[in-house]
């Protein structure tokens, strides 16, 4: 089930990790498949490998995870991180074979369910396929809007593009609304996701740091001082930005949609 990675066997408790799903229609049997098929993973470990055989959707309970793929001469794009929350099906349109790489970059737990698992669990639950519609449209808007950035946008952009993605994201996570965040990604693994060498990385990072814009220490905490400034360089508007990337919650939908 897993390829190529080193992983803590004991086996976890019950999780209850998934962000915001509390009380909601599909919530206690999700949690219930997620806690009896946990794993712990080690940090810089490796679970599945790009054109792996794969039958299994992954929930992630804790930590972060980089699904990449890498050319045959070596070079590796990042395609997108996974965070505590988030549901990663790598599979292709062959139903048989992983489409990337996927890597845990920290300590954390993952919830590994057969594609048969899955399948019942949306079957039985409506609510379950309309969070997951949801989570598959914010996924989709990030990967447009650095794909922009990417193709048409300069490094200042790009950087500070994703640093306000990745500030939203972890805020959803812990609920927080403050400028300050960590993101356990080095320099780069950030270049990886970007399309920059770390040094470009570096150094832009360093230029927004003395004009006053964001502020960095112990290797990767984060703190925006200047939210304005960082927006209007990353080019895009940062209250549309979390609109478009964070989903709503099944509870919150239903509200939203009643008449």
């Amino acid at each position: 089930m897993f390829s190529g990675y080193t992983i803590n066997e004991k086996q976890v408790g019950p999780a209850h990790v998934l962000p915001g799903l509390v009380n909601t229609g599909f919530s206690t049997k999700l949690q219930a498949a997620c806690d009896h098929h946990s794993q712990r993973l080690s940090k810089d470990c490796t679970l599945l490998l790009e054109g792996d055989p794969c039958q299994v959707v992954y929930c992630v309970l804790d930590g972060w995870l980089a699904l990449s793929k890498t050319l045959e001469q070596g070079q590796t794009q990042i395609i997108d991180f996974a965070l505590q929350g988030d549901i990663v099906d790598p599979t292709t349109a062959d139903g048989e074979t992983s489409s990337v790489t996927i890597n845990g970059l920290t300590l954390g737990t993952v919830a590994t369910l057969h594609r048969a698992t899955w399948q019942t669990l949306i079957s039985d639950c409506p609510d379950l396929r309309q969070w997951l519609h949801g989570k598959d449209a914010a996924r989709r808007a990030r990967h447009s809007e650095r794909m922009l950035r990417l193709g048409k946008g300069t490094a200042e952009m790009r950087v500070a593009y994703a640093l306000l993605e990745l500030h939203i994201r972890v805020n959803m996570i812990s609920g927080s609304a403050l400028p300050e965040f960590h993101i356990p990604l080095t320099q780069q693994q950030i270049g990886d996701f970007i399309g920059l060498s770390s040094v470009h990385v570096c150094r832009t990072m360093r230029r927004m740091s003395r004009n006053g814009i964001l502020a960095m220490s112990d290797h990767m905490d984060v703190r925006i001082l200047n939210p304005q400034a960082l927006s209007h360089m990353a080019g895009i508007d940062h209250a549309t930005l979390k609109r478009e990337i964070v989903p709503a919650l099944p509870s919150q939908t239903r509200r939203t949609s009643a008449p």
